[in-house]
Parts: structure tokens; C-alpha cells; sequence
């Protein structure tokens, strides 16, 4: 800190920085008071332009020398020229643009489809050169760069078929390309050249067919139809011998007589083979399939599928079936493979698809012996059901050793639904990897809570867990159910504990809100309460009487004791200079010194300097400080200060003056805000100081508000009610 003692050489510097810095930008035309921040030169018009200066010849002096940047309008060529690495360069650089094409860099290129990589497609969007390109060739392109043929076009002359050449030979009428191996292409040549075929006619049996059409000499159709037979009779061989087939009457020789089975169709008479069905279609006295001998049922089948090991016996069609309601009774198959009737299991068994009508009384999921009941997952018990003794729980401790207890054995984690506005943290009951039984659940949708055992190797714990944020409390409560209100106890939130705080954050480690009442303390009534400098233990503490008195728990001081003598003031020392009349203890920046106060409504010359990174994010003004200067070459230093002026009643006519050389803008402001129920201005909460501009206040008061007696750059503005 540098200290000055002439007033007025300090009032000419601050207006010699003020003037400078309203030099730091131009801005012509519209809107004249706002100014763009980032620029130094700044035109706002809607009707008028930047008129360059026109040049003709860039080689005399003091042009053939100019510095790089500058831009000037060469005449000769109607374009803007740039000074670059200390030549003339039009704006548009030539250098940079296409100098050849594919390698080649004549006046005209040639680019073939060998340039072109496969993936890649070349085609035309302007309409014009589409239509250039399509003109005349038979080939159309679309502007997607679809190529297709135009089919009304009588462009295309092919001199190959599929790979194949076609020989140039003329052709002649109603020839036709005809594949010629010898010369290994298509050649034209008359049909039929190698013969040629006069009539085809079509010959068939006339008792089945009944022909038209034929025969065809030159051009026509040739059908066969099936004549009208009579009814119950089939297309066979002579009935009992060799010949050509006609329609005849089925006879019994046609059905075939194979091993031992077969179908005979009679009216009367008595079956001797192993199988029939009278004439009316009803079945014999019994019925054997797959089976060896005589049946033993009415109807048995044996034997089963080699393929699938299934029965012999199957049924078709079922599942189109319409359902209709079970019997008390159903069928089943016994030890024997013999088909019974037994008890419906429907009526009896709990059903995956649910049951309806349940006697509570008699129908349950369970068992009726001394067995435990399981209820498994993938083959893995997660529930089971029984006494402590049936599942082997019995311990020797406290509460585990009732055999009889009946017992609800979870040998999985228990999760619980919630609603779809919970998204994370859902709750459950679960063991971890230690043993330690936990519970965890949501709170509030995205927090959570968190309670259960904790620790290993017998150094066990028990957790209360609230969070996710950080701030969420614990809490203590009562309930009281005459009026069904809810008392709070006790709270422990953001490191802190409270009692009795009424919903309020604690505001120290411990918070007691309300009395409290320490037993089993050491001392006497009407004692100091403090920390023991030992062990950290809280206790009654000794006082020095002949400085300090205790009563009705008020402690006062002994003003008639002379032992009040301080040489520090909030930590900084007190100089031992004695002060003359009329001194105040004033900070010098090391020690609290006396001095002469400075005159109610003058300017000192205390000043305050702070540059780069000595710059403070924050400042509270006070008696030794009156000039504040923050000076900084940084551009856009990286942070704003805020400046906090003394409530205006305590300093009555006081003038400081805040001066801001920070470059750059955006970051590196100053606000000056005042304390209290102050204002600034205007009525403004705060003034705001960006880069190269100063502000002088005084303080009034008498009305609780500071002046502004002079602002270097219509840049500061004020805000009221935070806007």
C-alpha cells in the first residue's frame, strides 16, 4: 500500500484517468451512447457504408511500405487489397485456388470413371446440365443422380447379348438370331431351317377323353376334356386281369390283402380275421393296434413312436375343440397303462392359471404334515414355510430356541413396488456378503434412506443412513393421537445435531433450542461452563473474582478492577505510542496506531492499490481507505471483486473514490454495493464498474444513502431490486 499526502495532485490524476479512458473507443452514427464493448471502432448506420480509400497505385510511398493488416480498394482491379507479409494481396487470395484437376493442370481436363473410387457418385442437380447431358443419349438423369434408360428411345444398337457378340450379318424377313457355336455368336437365320413341321394332332383314349382341336396345320389349340362316367365306378385294369384301364365297378379283389390286416366290407355273416366293421360302420367286440394277439379291451392300442418315445395313442383336432365344463371325474392311466376314471385334479389341485370358488376352510397351498413347504425359482429355494425345528432353525439363543415358532424362511433379498415417480433406490430387505442385515428404500423420488447392521470380525455397528445430496435429515419424532400432531425431537442434518428444532437446520455441531440441564458436573451453582483443557470433557470452570462476577447467571465484569487493559483488537496488536488528545486508533495495515482523524467532509490521501494478482474477490471499504484502485494488464482478468461501502450514517460525509483499470471486459468488474438499508444513486442496490472507468460517492447520512458526485463513463449503471 502506498501512501500520498497531496489532495489535489491526487484529484488531477484521477480526472487524467478518467478522460483517458473515455478515449478507449469511437462509436459514429445511430444510437451514439451504446457502444459495443469488444470494439474499438464501432458504425451503426441503415442507410450509409464504410467508403475505403480508392487507390491506383499501391507501389508509391507512403503505400509500398505500409504494415501488415491494412486494407485498402485498388482501382485497376475493382478489388479490396490486404497488406500481408509486406505485400499488396487482393482480399481473395489466388494463391489458394484450384490449380489443377486429377494432376492435370492444362486449360482443360479429362476425368474418366478411373478417377472416381466405386463408392463414390458423380451426377449433375443444376436442371440445365441435367438436360444437357440426357439430350441425345437416350439416358435420363434425375436431380437425385438416378440414371435410367429413356425406353422410347432408338439409341440403343447392341453388338452383344449377355456377354455374347452378335454377328453383323444383315438379317433378312422373319429370320431370327439363332446361337451359332462355331462362330461363338448370335447369327440372323430362318426358322425351321433345319426342317420343318407341316400338322401336330393329339390322340387319347375316346371312352375317357373327348379331343378338339386337332390336328393344327398352322396356328391353333389343342385340348382334352374327360368324358361323363357313371357314378361308383373307378379308373382300374380289367377286374382280374392285365389290360388297358377304363371306368369300371369296384370289385372285392381291388382291396388288398396284406399280412393279416385288411378291411372288408360285409352286411352278415361272422368275422374270422383279426379285424372288421360291419356294413352300418360301428366296430367289432374289440379293437387291438399295434398289439400282438387278441386284444384283452374293446379298444387297446400299444406300441410307441420310435422317434419321440411317445404313446402309440394321439388325438387330432383338439385345439379347435370348444371347452366345456369339467366333470367331478376324469380319466387317467394306471400302473397297467390302463385307461381309469379318477378324481378331476382341477377340482382339487391350485392351478397356475388360478382357481375360483376356494373353500379357505379345507382348499389351501401347502402341506399337511410335519414337512416344510418350498417355493422355488430355477430350482433354487427362495421361500419356505414350517415350525423352527422342521427347518432347522433352532439356535441356542435368546428368541431362537421356541421349536414350535412357526417360522417364515426368506432365503432371498425382499423388493417392494412403488410408484412410477420413484426412479432410483427401490426398496428392499437384504443380507450383504457379511451377514449384516440392511434395509434401504426411496425418499422423496431421488434420495434415499438407509438403516441395518454394519461391521465384521465381532465389531458390529448399526447405520442410519439418509442422502443422495448431502442435506437430507434424520429425524426424531413423537406422535400424539388425541390430536394426531407430530412433535419433533431431535434432528441430525448437514453434520449437525438439534433438539427441539422445530424443522430448523441446526446451525452448530450441536443445537439445543430450548433449556438444558447438565447432571453429575463438577463445581459449584453459579459457575462457568467450559471445556476441560485435558481430556475435552464439558464442566463447571473457575473465574478470577477480584475481575469477574457471577449472579442469577449473568456474568459481569469488576469495571472497578483495573486489570482491563487490552494491547489487541479482533487478533491485531495495539501500539504502544501514547495518543495525544483528539487521536483515533487508526489501522495502518499492521498495527492499530494513533492518529489525527481525518476532516468529516474532506478527501485523504489514503489510497489503495492492488494489481494482477493481488486483486481481492472481495473488499469491505472502512476509515483507512478512501482512493481504491485495481489495476490489471490481463485481458478479461478472470473474476469479478465486489466492493462493500460502511453503512452512510457511520461515516457521515466520507468520499471514496473506486477507480477499475482492469482490461478486457466481461469478467474483471467491480461492484460497489452499499450495507444495510443504504442505497446508491438513484435508489440503486449496487453500482456496477467495468474496465477503464472510476466512480466518486460521499456518504449522506443524515438519509441513509450515498452520493454520486461524479462518474467517469456512462458504462456504470446501477441496479435496483437485483435488476
Amino acid at each position: 500500500m502506498t501512501t500520498f499526502s497531496n489532495q489535489r495532485v491526487l484529484l488531477c490524476l484521477f480526472l487524467l484517468i478518467a478522460a483517458f479512458a473515455d478515449a478507449q473507443q469511437l462509436k459514429l452514427g445511430k444510437n451514439p451512447t451504446t457502444i459495443e464493448k469488444s470494439a474499438l471502432l464501432d458504425l451503426n448506420s441503415d442507410k450509409q457504408g464504410l467508403l475505403l480509400p480508392r487507390i491506383t497505385d499501391y507501389t508509391i510511398a507512403p503505400l509500398n511500405a505500409a504494415p501488415d493488416g491494412m486494407i485498402i480498394y485498388y482501382v485497376p482491379d475493382k478489388l479490396l487489397y490486404i497488406r500481408k507479409n509486406g505485400t499488396w494481396k487482393k482480399l481473395v487470395d489466388e494463391t489458394n485456388a484450384i490449380s489443377s484437376v486429377n494432376g492435370q493442370t492444362g486449360p482443360a481436363v479429362t476425368l474418366t470413371t478411373n478417377n472416381i473410387s466405386e463408392s463414390v457418385n458423380l451426377y449433375y442437380t443444376d436442371a440445365r446440365s441435367r438436360a444437357a447431358f440426357s439430350a441425345g443419349t437416350g439416358i435420363n438423369l434425375s436431380g437425385a443422380g438416378v440414371i435410367s434408360a429413356l425406353n422410347t428411345s432408338n439409341l440403343w444398337n447392341a453388338a452383344q447379348l449377355q456377354g455374347r457378340n452378335i454377328a453383323t450379318t444383315a438379317p433378312a424377313d422373319q429370320q431370327v438370331l439363332t446361337w451359332d457355336a462355331a462362330s461363338s455368336s448370335w447369327i440372323p437365320k430362318a426358322v425351321g431351317s433345319n426342317g420343318s413341321v407341316t400338322s401336330v394332332a393329339l390322340s387319347l383314349p375316346s371312352s375317357v377323353f373327348s379331343v378338339s382341336g386337332s390336328p393344327v396345320t398352322s396356328t391353333g389349340t389343342l385340348s382334352g376334356t374327360f368324358n361323363s362316367q357313371a357314378a361308383n365306378t373307378v379308373f382300374a385294369a380289367p377286374a382280374g386281369a392285365a389290360g388297358a384301364p377304363s371306368f369300371r365297378a369296384l370289385v372285392a379283389a381291388d382291396i388288398p390283402s396284406l399280412a393279416s390286416n385288411y378291411i372288408q366290407n360285409i352286411s352278415s355273416g361272422t368275422q374270422t380275421a383279426s379285424f372288421s366293421i360291419s356294413g352300418n360302420g360301428s366296430i367289432g367286440t374289440k379293437l387291438g393296434a399295434g398289439i400282438t394277439g387278441t386284444p384283452n379291451n374293446t379298444a387297446e392300442i400299444g406300441g410307441t413312436t420310435a422317434a419321440s418315445g411317445l404313446s402309440g395313442l394321439r388325438l387330432t383336432g383338439l385345439g379347435a375343440a370348444t371347452l366345456q365344463t369339467p366333470l367331478a371325474n376324469t380319466l387317467a392311466v394306471n400302473a397297467n397303462g390302463d385307461v381309469v376314471v379318477t378324481s378331476n385334479a382341477s377340482a382339487n389341485n391350485w392351478l397356475i392359471t388360478g382357481n375360483g370358488n376356494v373353500n379357505a376352510n379345507t382348499q389351501f397351498l401347502g402341506t399337511t404334515n410335519d414337512v416344510k413347504m418350498v417355493i422355488k425359482s430355477n430350482n433354487t429355494s427362495f421361500l419356505e414355510f414350517g415350525r423352527r425345528a422342521t427347518l432347522g432353525l433352532v439356535q441356542n439363543y435368546p428368541e431362537y430356541t421356541n421349536a414350535d415358532e412357526s417360522v417364515t424362511f426368506v432365503r432371498s433379498a425382499l423388493q417392494f413396488d412403488v410408484p412410477s415417480t420413484v426412479q432410483f433406490y427401490k426398496p428392499k430387505f437384504w443380507t450383504n456378503s457379511d451377514g449384516n442385515f440392511r434395509v434401504k428404500g426411496p425418499a422423496a423420488g431421488t434420495d434415499f434412506f438407509e438403516l441395518g447392521a454394519t461391521g465384521t470380525s465381532n465389531n458390529g455397528g448399526f447405520d442410519f443412513i439418509i442422502g443422495d445430496d448431502g442435506d437430507e435429515p434424520i429425524l426424531f419424532k413423537s406422535y400424539y393421537y388425541v390430536d394426531s400432531s407430530y412433535t419433533e425431537m431431535m434432528r441430525m442434518q448437514s453434520k449437525k445435531v438439534g433438539i427441539n428444532m422445530a424443522g430448523v437446520t441446526p446451525a452448530q455441531t450441536l443445537d439445543v433450542r430450548g433449556t438444558m440441564r447438565l447432571t453429575g458436573s463438577t463445581g459449584t451453582p453459579d459457575n462457568l461452563l467450559g471445556r476441560n483443557s485435558t481430556s475435552g470433557d464439558i464442566a463447571t470452570m473457575g473465574y478470577d473474582a477480584a475481575t469477574l462476577s457471577i449472579a442469577s447467571g449473568s456474568v459481569k465484569a469488576n469495571n472497578t478492577s483495573a486489570v482491563w487493559n487490552a494491547n489487541q483488537l479482533q487478533g491485531k496488536t495495539i501500539a504502544t505510542t501514547a495518543p495525544t488528545t483528539g487521536q483515533v486508533l487508526t489501522y495502518n495495515g499492521t498495527n492499530w496506531v494513533p492518529a489525527t482523524p481525518a476532516s468529516a467532509g474532506g478527501v485523504t490521501t489514503a489510497l489503495l492499490s492492488y494489481q494482477d494478482n493481488e486483486i481481492p474477490s472481495t473488499l469491505t471499504l472502512d476509515g483507512t481507505m478512501y482512493t481504491v484502485a485495481f489495476r490489471s494488464m490481463k485481458w478479461q482478468f478472470p473474476s469479478n471483486v465486489t466492493v462493500t461501502l460502511p453503512e452512510a450514517k457511520t461515516c457521515n460525509g466520507r468520499v471514496y473514490i473506486v477507480v477499475n483499470q482492469i482490461g478486457g471486459s466481461g469478467s474483471g468488474n467491480v461492484e460497489i454495493k452499499p450495507s444495510g438499508s443504504d442505497t446508491i444513486g438513484q435508489g440503486g442496490s449496487s453500482c456496477w464498474l467495468y474496465g477503464q472507468h472510476s466512480v466518486t460517492l460521499q456518504a449522506d447520512g443524515a438519509h441513509n444513502y450515498w452520493i454520486i458526485i461524479q462518474k467517469a463513463s456512462t458504462n456504470i449503471y446501477f441496479k435496483t431490486n437485483d435488476t
